[in-house]
């Protein structure tokens, strides 16, 4: 699978630009603000539907316009398909898979798989559990679609019980009937999500450690845990105990939304104690081996996008991440960076790559 060709109109710093790519490997280079992570997060739009940066469609679209529109045209299999988003101001979003519109937008995502490593992937190690979670799941949805309506609809009743909670506790009374029925529902739900969760993790963490091992030759212990309140089996009656603090917070505390994923290097946290190109060494190994893992149950190649990803690197790093680049990655990749002179990393005769040269939101074709 490989993207052959995009279109962007009014995206972000895009006016109107058709832009060509290889189907091995295509360097982005621009000076900073020119566009590079740009180009990427509309690829990744055609992937997920939405941005990888900025989440609120209206703050994409380029300034002193009303709408954006990204086109895809995409080889899978030796069929050409086509992905389309389009987004005007204070309309819905629509997404096109061969200019067919989804009943539901969620039925896009595993479609076109994709990987994005960028700069903001610190905060798997240095924020919330939510984004964790969000990690993990990702790759899940990207394989079974179950799972992520699943997500979704566990989201929503958590939602609408919160709301229920709120109401308890101004009215000052609880109706039984109306909790136990969110309460049946998510304890089936919970069962289901934290087993998967589980499932996946094993497989995993055999090819991350295994990754994170050849791309650096340092000698460290690193683990992944998964830790969650919920077990195997769940209860009938969980919800009950954890009801009055409920509505005191008037939110749920119980459940799959407060999980998390620890993780460690030498069984020391690795937020506090490993530095900073160790760090990026961690996180890479987690984007390599989502990518090893979604090939493996798609049997589809996703495409690769490494945004800035040499920053904080020492050049041994570089070298062995390029080196296992080249070895392990057999779809298409993305590279963004500032200095051209990053290509001789590569060996142009054994590899096909396509040179884009952007400045000001404009592919400059001269320079080529």
């Amino acid at each position: 699978m490989y993207l052959e060709k995009i279109e962007l109109k009014n995206f972000k710093n895009y006016e109107s630009e058709n832009i060509n790519f290889s189907d091995k490997i295509n360097f982005i280079t621009g000076e900073n603000g020119s566009g590079k992570t740009n180009l990427l997060d509309a690829i990744y739009y055609l992937s997920f539907t939405k941005s990888a940066f900025n989440k609120i469609d209206e703050n994409n679209i380029k300034n002193d316009t009303n709408f954006f529109s990204i086109r895809g045209n995409y080889k899978v299999d030796k069929k050409s398909i086509s992905i389309d988003c389009k987004y005007k101001k204070n309309e819905k979003k629509i997404i096109l898979f061969n200019d067919s519109p989804y009943e539901k937008i969620s039925l896009h995502l595993g479609k076109i798989p994709a990987i994005i490593i960028a700069p903001n992937d610190s905060d798997l190690i240095r924020n919330s559990s939510y984004y964790r979670r969000r990690f993990f799941d990702l790759i899940i949805s990207q394989i079974e679609q179950d799972y992520l309506q699943g997500i979704i609809k566990y989201n929503k009743i958590i939602k609408s019980r919160n709301l229920v909670l709120q109401k308890f506790k101004k009215k000052k009374y609880v109706d039984t009937n109306e909790i136990e029925h969110y309460d049946d529902l998510l304890i089936k739900l919970n069962h289901y999500i934290r087993n998967k969760r589980s499932e996946y993790l094993i497989e995993f963490k055999k090819k991350f450690f295994e990754i994170y091992n050849s791309i650096t030759n340092e000698k460290h212990e690193i683990e992944i845990l998964y830790k969650s309140k919920v077990e195997k089996s769940i209860e009938n009656d969980i919800y009950k105990k954890f009801l009055e603090y409920d509505i005191l917070t008037e939110k749920t505390n119980f459940g799959i939304h407060k999980d998390d994923y620890l993780f460690y290097i030498n069984n020391k946290p690795i937020k506090t104690f490993a530095s900073q190109g160790q760090q990026k060494s961690f996180i890479i190994s987690l984007k390599m081996s989502e990518y090893y893992i979604i090939s493996k149950k798609l049997s589809l190649n996703p495409l690769m996008m490494l945004d800035d990803i040499f920053d904080k690197l020492d050049n041994k790093r570089i070298k062995d991440l390029m080196k296992f680049i080249r070895k392990k990655i057999k779809g298409q990749i993305f590279i963004t960076d500032a200095l051209t002179d990053r290509l001789e990393i590569f060996n142009s005769k054994e590899y096909n790559i396509n040179l884009i040269k952007i400045k000001n939101g404009k592919i400059n074709y001269d320079e080529k």
